[in-house]
């Protein structure tokens, strides 16, 4: 929890808080825009330099005046001036009164251009302190109805400036898609998104001169593009508005973003001079502190613990220093979840922050929130309070009992409550009376991306307190809350990096709940068919997540009704055991436990599949005895007994890099008796079957590779082109004819149930890795994708079988493979065959042939047609060996 508690805090602290003050946005010049008169002037001068008292002071006579004279617009506007200037005190009750008064004479005010200048310029400063307060959607209200305001009077910096804050608001709650299209078409007016912006859309867009405001603007949309992952466009974006500020603080702003950038990039070094740099320029507290904190973090992850400790001291001083506002609560909240990263690292124990230290942070964060009224920072006082409570029971019990959980820094196994100390047991009921007060308070915001959080907390705390069934309704609501802000979430690179830390454990843990511990424990069907449709959403959101996008709509399938004669394969993998769940036509689920620790296993799928690629070798033979015995061994009978014809894995982890053809029991390949596919999900599937009496193919290929260095030529592809050619009716695209172009107006002009890609490809962990080699071009797959879909834009005459010939998945990483699911999916091609690795492409045209020979004239099913073909390299004796023939995997559709 801690290391994902922490991703989120720095989206806050340091996404939330950096745009606050970026070009002094929130308190300074750009919050109070008009041009006063001379007195009014004076104040304005007074507060920007930071002399709140003096400024509060004539403000308050100039209204006074305004008051007796009978101006109410100008007393109005002067209220809302002093409602922000009490906001920097901080006193929020005068605040909140001042800013209240301000819009009650507002409002009845005629509809004139000075009265709606006035009123816009109130709304906007209400909308800054309900985000100072922590709450977004009351300012995004407000902001909202200040950019209305504008438009009656047609003030384009009020409108600019307004909607800047909207995207603000936005990316507060987590909505960054909403946020950076927001804010793009605000800076722009071009029909531009954000979706795969790159430097070349922005460069002709960007001014050559930017306003203060602007480059506020700019600035947010620099960091939201960061958080989308798209670093390059960011970066640039950054570096053109650096050149030109002249604000330090603006500066000091962008060279933390920039410091992130780099971050991110794992560029550390490069990351922490420009964190010190920021440091050196900043003038104000609060940026110097955001420096400080990501710089920190940083430190900590590099484990430079005498840097640590002499950071640790200068932000202690630097938070004491700052005025109660909803930064130093954020720096509060955010300093002690990294103090609590640090307490449970090896560095040396003289250096580690006590457990007090945090505690009191902590404690002294939801006092401040109370009386700022910030909801959303007492909620994350609360909540950080009932972690360190579970850590320091997690601790006690490890302490006494070390043999209650697999790894003291997991809590999620459940343990016997008659086993905790009477100290434990304090402890986690503490912990969760905390998280339960957080769960309630965020409830009461409705912010879904908190709620989960809290839920999931609860969840471990009951689990530990050995409440499994209390524990298994936490985790089921923290998963519907997940299901409601994955869209959001999945927009944001610092979500994709840390789903596996944030997203994917609340699945693991709740799965492991739901599942036998062993297979003497008897786990009801209705408790077996959630687990099933947890695998399932867990296989959706993995899928989501790799391409930072909601991709996929899952719908539920019924095995029986598509195929009768298929048995559907869930290999979980969990840190102490390995689960498998097989469903069965008409048939209750089975279910079988391999008492093993995840490392062990991982190890033991990746020499499979190292070893099976390595034709002089044999040893490959042990290890897929080893996985046959896990997967398949245990449901012999019943698969025997229901006359199972087809195996439909669906693999999670490491299991996606496996060719399930070549598992062995001994005697025989898994081919050798029963056809083998793969899907994502059977939410996912598309369950028509092939209609081959109409097939025909769009062929494109490469024999040549002029165009991109380091690929060898296929010299086998027009091999393969003929074999084709001899089975089916084909339209070729070959070499120079193959052009990105030429592939769409194919496409565009007919309907090809199968699309053969006879060329290089790769399918990385990064979707943006992820392509094939076209003569011109590289295809990246989101490309390939679109231009795929142009082809059927209703999804009537979908493509019924996409084959890529020369593809290969990165080896070794279970999260390329998701590459290959995904775009199975996305594309709208019913079924995929591919490659997990790049084979023999003189193979791979023997291979071909004969399953194109099977589908065209045998009338079999495509999976049939793959193991009929995989079956006659096996008994060729140029070919026999599993890397040969393995590789090629069916995904999606098997029919």
């Amino acid at each position: 929890m801690l290391r994902r508690c922490l991703r989120l805090l720095l989206l806050i602290f340091l996404g939330f808080v950096l745009t606050l003050s970026s070009a002094n946005f929130s308190w300074h010049s750009l919050a109070i825009a008009s041009s006063p008169p001379p007195q009014e002037q004076q104040a304005k001068e007074w507060y920007q330099q930071g002399q709140v008292n003096q400024a509060i002071a004539l403000w308050q006579q100039i209204a006074t005046e305004y008051q007796q004279q009978g101006k109410r617009i100008e007393q109005g506007r002067v209220l809302s001036y002093l409602a922000l200037a009490y906001s920097q005190l901080p006193d929020w009750q005068k605040a909140e009164t001042a800013i209240n008064q301000s819009l009650a004479l507002l409002q009845l005010e005629k509809t004139t251009n000075e009265t709606a200048a006035a009123l816009g310029e109130a709304l906007n400063i209400q909308g800054t302190l309900y985000l100072a307060r922590g709450n977004p959607l009351s300012a995004l209200s407000s902001w909202e109805e200040a950019t209305k305001v504008y438009r009656q009077i047609a003030e384009d910096v009020g409108i600019l400036r307004t909607q800047i804050n909207q995207s603000r608001a936005l990316q507060t709650l987590g909505l960054y898609r909403r946020a950076c299209d927001k804010l793009l078409a605000t800076l722009t007016d071009d029909s531009l998104n954000c979706k795969n912006l790159n430097i070349d859309d922005l460069k002709p867009l960007l001014p050559q001169s930017l306003t203060a405001l602007q480059q506020a603007g700019w600035l947010s949309l620099g960091q939201i593009l960061r958080q989308k992952g798209n670093i390059e466009t960011s970066q640039w974006l950054l570096e053109q508005i650096l050149k030109q500020v002249d604000s330090t603080e603006t500066k000091a702003t962008i060279l933390l973003n920039l410091g992130q950038n780099l971050e991110q990039q794992q560029a550390f070094e490069g990351a922490v001079e420009n964190y010190q740099a920021a440091i050196f320029t900043a003038n104000n507290q609060e940026t110097r502190l955001k420096a400080q904190l990501a710089q920190l973090n940083l430190l900590i992850q590099q484990k430079q613990w005498k840097k640590v400790v002499n950071l640790q001291a200068e932000i202690e001083t630097n938070l004491t220093a700052l005025p109660l506002n909803k930064t130093k609560i954020d720096g509060q909240i955010y300093f002690a979840q990294l103090l609590l990263n640090w307490s449970q690292q090896t560095s040396p124990n003289n250096s580690k922050p006590a457990w007090q230290t945090i505690q009191k942070l902590l404690e002294k964060a939801q006092e401040n929130a109370q009386t700022l009224n910030d909801t959303q920072g007492e909620i994350y006082a609360l909540g950080g309070l009932g972690e360190l409570s579970e850590k320091l029971a997690l601790i006690k019990i490890c302490q006494t009992n070390p043999s209650v959980f697999i790894d003291c820094s997991i809590s999620y196994y459940f343990s016997d409550i008659n086993q905790l100390t009477e100290t434990s047991q304090q402890l986690l009921v503490k912990a969760q009376a905390l998280t339960e007060q957080a769960l309630l308070k965020s409830q009461g915001i409705q912010i879904a991306n908190i709620n989960y959080l809290w839920q999931w907390q609860l969840g471990r705390i009951l689990t530990i307190s050995g409440r499994k069934q209390e524990a298994i309704n936490a985790y089921l609501e923290a998963v519907k809350n997940l299901e409601t802000v994955t869209i959001d979430l999945a927009q944001n690179r610092d979500f994709k990096f840390s789903f596996q830390e944030k997203v994917e454990p609340v699945y693991r843990e709740l799965l492991s709940l739901l599942l036998p511990q062993n297979n003497q424990e008897s786990v009801s069907q209705e408790t077996l068919e959630k687990a099933r449709q947890q695998i399932e959403a867990l296989q959706v959101a993995e899928l989501n997540n790799f391409f930072q996008d909601i991709c996929v709509v899952s719908q539920p399938v019924d095995v029986a009704k598509v195929d009768p004669t298929a048995a559907i394969i869930y290999p979980l993998i969990l840190r102490d055991r390995l689960v498998v769940l097989v469903s069965l036509p008409d048939q209750s689920l089975q279910v079988h436990v391999t008492q093993i620790p995840q490392t062990e296993l991982e190890e033991t799928v990746k020499q499979f599949r190292y070893q099976i690629v390595i034709r002089s070798r044999r040893k490959f033979f042990e290890y897929g005895k080893i996985l046959y015995q896990w997967l398949v061994t245990p449901f012999i009978d019943q698969l025997q007994q229901s006359e199972i014809n087809t195996l439909v894995f669906v693999p999670d982890g490491v299991f996606r890099n496996v060719p399930m053809s070549a598992l062995y029991d001994g005697k025989q390949y898994l081919i050798e008796n029963y056809q083998v596919a793969l899907t994502p999900g059977l939410t996912l599937l598309s369950p028509q079957p092939l209609q081959n009496q109409a097939l025909k193919t769009l062929f494109s290929g490469l024999t040549e590779t002029f165009q991109q260095e380091g690929l060898i030529p296929l010299f086998y592809v027009r091999q393969e082109l003929e074999a084709v050619k001899s089975q089916v009716p084909s339209t070729v695209l070959i070499n120079e004819e193959f052009t990105v172009n030429n592939l769409k107006s194919t496409l565009d002009n007919q309907d090809f149930p199968i699309v053969h890609l006879a060329t290089h490809g790769q399918f990385s962990s990064q979707f943006e890795e992820t392509f094939i080699v076209a003569w011109d071009s590289l295809i990246n797959v989101l490309e390939l994708e679109q231009i795929l879909k142009e082809n059927d834009p209703r999804g009537d005459n979908p493509i019924e079988l996409l084959i890529l010939s020369a593809c290969e998945t990165a080896s070794g990483d279970s999260r390329a493979a998701l590459g290959l699911a995904g775009f199975a999916v996305r594309a709208g091609a019913r079924s995929t065959l591919a490659t997990l690795w790049s084979v023999n492409d003189q193979a791979t045209a023997v291979m071909m042939a004969q399953f194109y020979e099977q589908l065209s004239t045998q009338n079999v099913s495509k999976a049939e047609a793959l193991r009929q073909a995989q079956l006659a390299m096996l008994n060729n004796r140029w070919y026999r060996h599993p890397y040969y023939w393995s590789a090629y995997t069916l995904v999606g559709n098997w029919l």
